[in-house]
C-alpha cells in the first residue's frame, strides 16, 4: 500500500516562507502588481465572498510591508446577464496583470470564456468544464483527481471488488463515470454499477467497498444503510456527500465509512489572523472549508506578487510562464496543463456520532 501517514501538512504551506521572504525577490514591484479577485458576494456562495476579502487583504498587507505593491479590484459577476456584464466592464477599466477566478464552477466556465489570454489562478475545485483555458492555473484540485486519488486509494487498499452507487443526475453519472474508467486503469475487474433507485440489487452485491456517489441524496441512502451494511466491508464517501450527520438519528450506520479529501491544512496563524480581521472568533476552531480557500485565496496573491517579480514584467506570456516554472521544495507546483501537481489527500473516518476526524495523510505518487 502506499505510504498513509499519520502526521502529515499540507504541500502549500511552504510557499508563504518560500516567496513571501525571498531575499532574491527583494527588488520592489514597480509598478504595482494589478490582480482582479472575483468574489462571491451574491449567490448560492454569497457567505464565501467577505471571508474571502479579508484573507485577500491580508495578503496584499503582508507583501507591502516586503516592498511589493499589489493593488486590487473586487468585483462580483452577480447572478444577471446585466451584473455580468457590469462587474466585467469594470474589471476591463482596471486592466488587470492577473485574475483570481470565481469560485462557482457555473461563472468561472463564463468567466474563462471572457477573460481572454490573462493569467487566472483557481483557488476552488472547479469542474473539468472549466479546463479550456490554458492560462488557468489550480490551487486546489480537480474533482477529477480527487475521484482518481479515491480510487486508487481502494486499490492500494487490496479490494478485490467494488459497488458504486449513484445518483440519475450530472454529479452522481460523472463521479460514477470517472471512478469505473480509473478502476478499468488500474485493472480491478469487478465494478458493479448501481443506481440509486435500484437498491434492491445490493441485497445481491458483497462488495470489498461500496462508493457512494451522490450529494444530497446520501441522506436517504444512509438511512437505510444499516440493512445491507454487513455485506459491505467499507463504505466510502464522495467530495459532494461528506458532512457532519450527527443530527440524524442514523447516524451509527456511518460508522467506519472513510472519505479522502484534499489537505486543506491551514496555519493558526493565519487562522487566528482571519478571525481577528473578521470579528468572527468562531473561526479559530472551525473545520469550515471557507477557511481553507481563504487561505488559498491568500496564497494566490502571493503566488502572484512573486511570479510577477521572477518575470520582471507584466507581460502576459511572461508572467504565465513564471507561474508555470513555480516550484515549491524542487518540485513543480503546477502541471503542464495548470493542474495542481502535488496534491496529497488526508483520510477521514466517520465515528458512530456521525463525524468524521482526520486518520491520517495519502500521497497518491508514492
Amino acid at each position: 500500500m502506499r505510504k498513509l501517514s499519520v502526521i502529515g501538512s499540507s504541500l502549500l504551506l511552504s510557499i508563504i516562507g518560500i516567496y513571501l521572504v525571498s531575499v532574491s525577490y527583494a527588488k520592489p514591484i514597480a509598478p504595482p502588481l494589478r490582480v482582479g479577485v472575483m468574489v462571491s458576494d451574491t449567490g448560492p456562495l454569497y457567505f464565501a465572498g467577505p471571508i474571502q476579502r479579508a484573507a485577500v487583504k491580508l495578503a496584499v498587507s503582508d507583501l507591502a510591508k516586503v516592498d511589493k505593491p499589489v493593488t486590487i479590484d473586487f468585483e462580483d459577476l452577480g447572478d444577471s446577464d446585466s451584473e455580468f456584464v457590469n462587474a466585467t466592464n469594470k474589471l476591463s477599466k482596471f486592466k488587470p496583470d492577473l485574475t483570481l477566478a470565481p469560485i462557482d464552477s457555473a461563472s468561472a466556465v463564463r468567466f474563462l470564456k471572457y477573460i481572454g489570454p490573462t493569467p487566472v489562478i483557481s483557488v476552488s475545485a472547479l469542474t473539468e468544464k472549466s479546463e479550456a483555458s490554458n492560462w488557468l492555473f489550480r490551487l486546489a484540485t480537480s474533482q477529477s483527481q480527487e475521484i482518481i486519488a479515491l480510487a486508487q486509494y481502494i486499490v492500494d487498499s487490496k479490494a478485490e471488488s467494488v459497488a458504486i452507487v449513484f445518483s440519475d443526475d450530472d454529479y452522481g453519472r460523472s463521479t460514477m463515470k470517472s471512478l469505473a474508467m480509473a478502476f478499468a486503469l488500474r485493472g480491478l475487474s469487478k465494478v458493479q454499477l448501481i443506481p440509486l433507485s435500484e437498491r434492491d440489487l445490493l441485497q445481491k452485491a458483497k462488495p470489498d467497498a461500496l462508493i457512494l456517489a451522490t450529494m444530497e441524496q446520501s441522506v436517504s441512502f444512509l438511512s437505510e444503510f444499516d440493512a445491507w451494511s454487513k455485506k459491505v466491508k467499507q463504505l466510502f464517501l464522495v467530495a459532494g456527500n461528506q458532512a457532519n450527520y450527527s443530527n440524524f438519528p442514523w447516524a451509527e450506520n456511518l460508522a467506519g465509512a472513510l472519505a479522502l479529501t484534499s489537505n486543506n491544512d491551514v496555519p493558526e496563524s493565519f487562522r487566528s489572523r482571519l478571525a481577528a480581521s473578521l470579528d468572527r472568533p468562531g473561526l479559530l476552531g472551525s473545520q469550515n472549508p471557507i477557511v481553507a480557500l481563504a487561505f488559498r485565496s491568500y496564497q494566490a496573491i502571493t503566488l502572484a506578487a512573486n511570479s510577477y517579480i521572477a518575470a520582471k514584467s507584466n507581460s502576459a506570456p511572461k508572467l504565465r510562464a513564471a507561474l508555470a516554472a513555480t516550484q515549491v521544495d524542487g518540485e513543480d507546483l503546477f502541471t503542464s496543463t495548470g493542474f495542481l501537481n502535488q496534491a496529497k489527500y488526508t483520510l477521514y473516518r466517520y465515528s458512530a456520532k456521525g463525524t468524521y476526524t482526520s486518520v491520517g495523510q495519502y500521497d497518491p505518487k508514492q
